[in-house]
């Protein structure tokens, strides 16, 4: 009887880590990086390119009506190739923070916080442009910049607000970015 609980109550508590694990849809896979993303989320690689040190990485987004389509972007700035956010210190992410908020001042920046991915810092940032609502994430290392534009859209590309659920799905994202070594 007790190795019947024992052996049931092993499953039990395996059974979340099972769940989630089968629950991981595609990998986002660029030069630089992998990402994890939802189950049954799509990947689209068909318009990637480069040009003048900004490349485009592809997109991907979730597989309903009114979700959020992610774009991806690489790029370079020789100014900063010294500077790296993944071994920078709380004040020095704050700054950078600050910084990118300058950069989107014309789109209403809020700035939304860091997201870890392990020990890689994003800054997460909501923002309105011409298309409508948004959120933006970058990290930095030696003057490259890991980029991500969000925006919910529906299959006619119309643009939504931006809820607490699609903030905490970046996140998620976000938070399984791999480097590529």
């Amino acid at each position: 009887m007790k190795r019947t609980l024992c052996i049931l109550l092993t499953l039990a508590l395996a059974m979340p880590a099972f769940l989630y694990a089968s629950a991981e849809g595609a990998v986002f896979t660029t030069p630089y990086y992998t990402l994890t993303l939802p189950e049954d989320w799509e990947i689209d690689m068909s318009d990637t390119g480069s040009e003048d040190g900004y490349e485009y990485l592809g997109c991907f987004y979730a597989p309903d009506d009114r979700g959020l389509a992610v774009y991806a972007f690489l790029e370079y700035f020789e100014d900063m190739k010294d500077f790296s956010l993944w071994n920078a210190g709380v004040d020095e992410i704050r700054e950078y923070a600050e910084m990118a908020m300058e950069d989107l001042a014309d789109d209403d920046p809020v700035f939304l916080g860091t997201v870890m991915a392990g020990s890689i810092p994003f800054v997460l940032i909501r923002g309105t442009d011409g298309d409508g609502n948004y959120l933006y994430a970058d990290t930095m290392t030696n003057g490259y910049v890991i980029e991500f534009e969000a925006y919910v859209l529906d299959w006619d590309d119309n643009v939504y607000p931006v809820t607490d659920r699609h903030i905490e799905q970046f996140r998620d994202i976000l938070a399984t970015l791999v480097p590529v070594t």
